[in-house]
């Protein structure tokens, strides 16, 4: 198909103006995360009304007209699994998108299915059956194959069919506007995630004195500049393990620091100077300077049990209502919910499960079995939905 390849400006230029006079498009992306620090985008892929193509960004220099039709109020764009879509967004585009539909998300609103594949997902809207041959392919090789372009196309071929559909069905339940808060609540959770304090997620650290957590935050925090500056995942500079361990170990001296084996390699000795230098900040820091506990939320003994018990009534009512339970709420979830409405006096943010879209599904029927208004009995074993909500008294 001509056009179908694109690696020049002025073909991707006219491919954008394309898209914001259709005012929709299926979007996709292919990338390599393991070598780099953050994911390298590989391949754009476009589906509008009348067109596919797949942009090669390597020869292209400025790709700025597609994130800007990504942060306007106008363009649908159709994504599945969009994670990495949106980060990209927020990296290379400097902002989130504004109407991004992902149909993963969507079809967990509309049944009990998620997180569907691409290939699942074209068979159960579409009753259509796709390959999947390029899966572990090196997308950041060149030249592209005419079998990876038709599998990069393949990606995002149904997608305007599948959200055509779904959209159809959103509406007639009355749940459109449930997907739409969903994905702004979701692309917020993915803008969230390099903010903060990121070095507290090392596997361990809650463990460590408050000192110790000053060792490891000097550390990480070096690491990741390193890990931007060459490009490089940050454990290939330094693993978290090794945080750990030299949290523990407190190297007095510069020798010190290679002591252990799994420092014994080249690379690591080249940074020891670097990594003394944490060492010596985090070890001179005043007390009242080092990282405080994380404070657990206190956690009732009945928390456990109640937070079974509302799981049992969520899962009949996403099976009233034929949504997946795993897209409304978890464990977690539920147990915020137990200390928020029963133990800690109602105070701060309510739960998400009291929020938005899912205060319509479940918010009142969990606090009322908390607040013992309503009970739970077997109605009848044969439904999808086998439970029903009595009011006591």
């Amino acid at each position: 198909m001509p056009g179908r390849l694109i690696t020049t400006q002025d073909a991707f230029d006219e491919l954008c103006e394309e898209i914001k006079a259709a005012g929709i498009v299926g979007f996709d992306t292919e990338f390599i995360s393991e070598s780099y620090y953050r994911p390298r985008l590989c391949l754009m892929q476009f589906a509008t009304p009348h067109r596919r193509a797949v942009v090669d960004p390597f020869p292209i220099e400025r790709l700025d007209r597609w994130w800007e039709i990504l942060q306007d109020d106008v363009t649908t764009v159709i994504a599945h699994g969009a994670r990495e879509e949106v980060r990209f967004c927020l990296h290379l585009g400097g902002g989130p998108p504004r109407k991004m539909v992902d149909v993963q998300v969507a079809e967990g609103l509309l049944s009990r299915g998620f997180p569907l594949s691409y290939k699942a997902l074209v068979q159960r809207v579409l009753d259509e059956r796709i390959e999947s041959h390029e899966t572990r392919t090196d997308w950041a090789k060149r030249p592209l194959s005419s079998r990876q372009i038709d599998y990069a196309l393949d990606d995002v071929a149904h997608l305007l069919g599948i959200w055509s559909r779904q959209q159809e069905s959103l509406e007639k339940l009355g749940r459109l506007a449930w997907v739409w808060d969903e994905f702004a609540r979701r692309a917020a959770v993915y803008a969230a995630e390099d903010d903060g304090e990121r070095w507290r997620r090392v596997s361990g650290v809650h463990k460590l004195s408050r000192r110790e957590m000053a060792l490891v935050r000097e550390l990480f925090e070096w690491r990741d500049r390193e890990a931007e500056r060459r490009d490089k995942p940050p454990r290939t500079i330094l693993r978290d393990d090794l945080l750990i361990d030299l949290a523990h170990r407190k190297p007095r001296k510069f020798e010190e620091i290679t002591a252990t084996r799994d420092m014994q390699r080249r690379d690591f000795r080249r940074e020891a100077a670097a990594i003394w230098e944490c060492i010596q900040r985090a070890m001179e820091l005043p007390d009242e300077d080092c990282p405080r506990k994380a404070v657990s939320p206190h956690a009732p003994p009945q928390e456990d049990v109640l937070g079974k018990l509302l799981a049992i009534a969520l899962s009949d009512r996403c099976a009233e209502l034929g949504i997946s339970q795993s897209i409304v709420g978890s464990m977690s979830d539920l147990q915020h919910l137990v200390r928020w409405h029963a133990f800690n006096g109602r105070e701060g943010e309510p739960p998400a499960l009291l929020q938005g879209w899912r205060a319509d599904v479940c918010g009142n029927i969990l606090t009322d079995l908390l607040d013992g208004r309503v009970c739970l009995r077997v109605a009848n074993v044969r439904r999808d939905a086998p439970l029903t909500f009595d009011p006591v008294g």
